[in-house]
C-alpha cells in the first residue's frame, strides 16, 4: 500500500513545482531537468531487486511519482503554448493518448509470460530508461515555447525564430504581435504567484481548473478499473481476465485517438465531449452497480449478469476516454495567460495528484464498508460534474485566452454570459 501510494505523493510533489521549473529553466529546459529525474527512478526501482533492499523501490516509486507531478503540467502547458488557436485541443490530447499508449505497453509487458515474472519483473522498471533516452535525444531539435521565451523572458528574436520552425513560414507577425499583446497586459500587474489565482479575475477560471481536474480523479474511473477484474472472472473468463484488462487499456487508447479528432471538430469542442463523458459515465456507473449487485446476489444462479456488467465497464472506458480523460490536462492551459499559466498548471497538477492519493487511500475502507455501492459515491460526483460542466464551464474551442478570461468575466453562468 505504501509503494502505490507513494506514487501519488510524488505526484503531489512533482505537480506543485511543475510551473516553478517552467518559470526558471524553460518549459524545454524543465523536461531535460524531469529525463534526469526519470533516470534516477529507474535505477532506484531497479537496484531495489538486484541489492535486496526494498526500501529503494519506495524512494523510487517516490521519485517517479515527482517525475510524472511535473510531466503532468510541463508537457500540457509546453503543447498548448506552441499550438496554433486552431490545433490546440487536439495537440493537448496527444499528450494524453501516449499515456493510454504507455499504459498499455505497461499491461502488455507485464504479462507473465513476458517480463511479470518473480525473476523478470524489475526489468520492467528499467524500460523507464527507454523514453528518457528518446526524449533527450530529441529535445535539442525542438524549439522552446515562443510565447515563454517573449513573454516570461523578453526574448522578441529568439520567439520569433522558434515561432518560424513551428510554423514552417517566415511571416509570423501577426502571432508575434498577438504574444506582445499579452506581455503588456502581464507587465502591466505585479508578478502572479500562486496565491494570486485565488483573488480577482483570476479565481473563478482557478475554480473551473480545479474542478475539471477532480472530475477526472473522482468520476470512478479506478474505481471501474478495480471491479473489472472481479466482473470478468464471473462472466467465466478466470485466468484470462487480465486480457479482458488489455482490451480495457486498447479500447482506452482508441477512444482517445477519436477525442484527439474530435475536440477541434466544428461540431464538436471541450464542452460537449466533457458533457458527453460525464453523463454517459454516470448512467454506465449506475449500470454496473445493478448488475454487480445482481450477480452477486446468486453467482450461481445469476450468472447472466456479470456480461451486461462486463459491457458496461467498458462503456464506462470509452466514455471516460471521450474526454473526461484527456481535456482536463490542456484546459487549465486555455484558461490563463502566460504569466499565470505556470502557477495555474502547478495548483491543478497538485490537486489532481491529490485526488488520485484520496481515491486510491481511500477505496479499500470504503470497499469492506459498502461493496459495489462504493460505485454511488462516485455516480453523485459524476451528477455534479456534469451540472457544473454544462453551467459554468465556458467553450475554449478555437479562441484566444484574451476572449476566453473576457467572456469569464461578464459572468459565472452560462447564462449570465450570454445576458451580458
Amino acid at each position: 500500500a505504501i509503494t502505490v501510494g507513494i506514487f501519488a505523493v510524488g505526484g503531489m510533489i512533482g505537480g506543485l513545482g511543475s510551473g516553478k521549473m517552467a518559470d526558471w529553466l524553460g518549459r524545454k529546459g524543465a523536461m531535460v531537468f524531469n529525463n534526469v529525474v526519470a533516470l534516477l527512478a529507474a535505477v532506484l526501482m531497479t537496484l531495489a531487486y538486484y541489492v535486496n533492499v526494498y526500501p529503494l523501490l519506495i524512494i523510487g516509486r517516490l521519485v517517479i511519482g515527482i517525475n510524472s507531478g511535473l510531466s503532468s503540467g510541463l508537457v500540457p502547458m509546453y503543447l498548448t503554448e506552441i499550438s496554433p488557436v486552431n490545433l490546440r485541443g487536439s495537440l493537448g490530447s496527444v499528450a494524453q493518448l501516449l499515456v493510454t499508449i504507455g499504459i498499455l505497453f505497461s499491461q502488455v509487458i507485464g504479462l507473465p509470460q513476458i517480463l511479470g515474472s518473480a525473476k523478470l519483473w524489475p526489468m520492467i522498471f528499467g524500460f523507464t530508461v527507454v523514453p528518457v533516452v528518446f526524449q533527450i535525444a530529441t529535445l535539442p531539435m525542438i524549439p522552446e515555447s515562443p510565447k515563454y521565451s517573449l513573454i516570461v523572458k523578453n526574448r522578441t528574436e529568439q520567439a520569433e525564430e522558434d515561432l518560424r520552425k513551428l510554423r514552417g513560414k517566415d511571416n509570423v507577425k501577426a502571432e508575434i504581435d498577438l504574444m506582445k499583446e499579452e506581455q503588456a497586459k502581464i507587465n502591466a500587474v505585479p508578478k502572479m504567484g500562486i496565491f494570486d489565482l485565488f483573488r480577482g479575475n483570476l479565481l473563478w477560471p482557478m475554480i473551473i481548473a480545479i474542478l475539471m481536474m477532480l472530475a477526472q480523479q473522482f468520476s470512478g474511473i479506478n474505481v471501474a478499473m478495480f471491479f473489472s477484474t472481479m466482473i470478468f472472472e464471473g462472466a467465466g473468463l478466470g485466468d484470462k481476465a487480465v486480457y479482458a484488462t488489455l482490451v480495457m487499456g486498447l479500447i482506452n487508447v482508441l477512444m482517445t485517438v477519436i477525442s484527439v479528432y474530435l475536440v477541434d471538430h466544428p461540431k464538436c469542442g471541450r464542452v460537449m465531449l466533457l458533457m458527453t463523458g460525464l453523463i454517459g459515465m454516470f448512467f454506465a456507473s449506475i449500470a454496473i452497480v445493478i448488475f454487480i449487485s445482481i450477480y452477486t446476489s446468486d453467482q450461481a444462479s445469476n450468472k447472466w449478469a456479470s456480461y451486461p456488467a462486463c459491457l458496461f465497464v467498458f462503456l464506462f472506458v470509452i466514455f471516460f476516454a471521450t474526454g473526461p480523460g484527456s481535456i482536463p490536462w490542456f484546459f487549465v492551459s486555455e484558461l490563463f495567460t502566460s504569466g499565470a499559466r505556470g502557477a495555474a498548471n502547478s495548483v491543478a497538477a497538485a490537486t489532481n495528484w491529490t485526488a488520485n492519493f484520496l481515491v486510491g487511500t481511500s477505496f479499500e475502507f470504503l470497499n469492506q464498508m459498502l461493496h459495489q455501492y462504493t460505485f454511488l459515491i462516485f455516480s453523485g460526483f459524476l451528477a455534479f460534474f456534469a451540472f457544473f460542466t454544462w453551467m459554468y464551464v465556458p467553450e475554449t474551442k478555437g479562441r484566444t485566452v484574451e476572449g476566453i478570461q473576457e467572456e469569464l468575466a461578464r459572468g459565472k453562468s452560462r447564462f449570465a454570459r450570454n445576458a451580458a
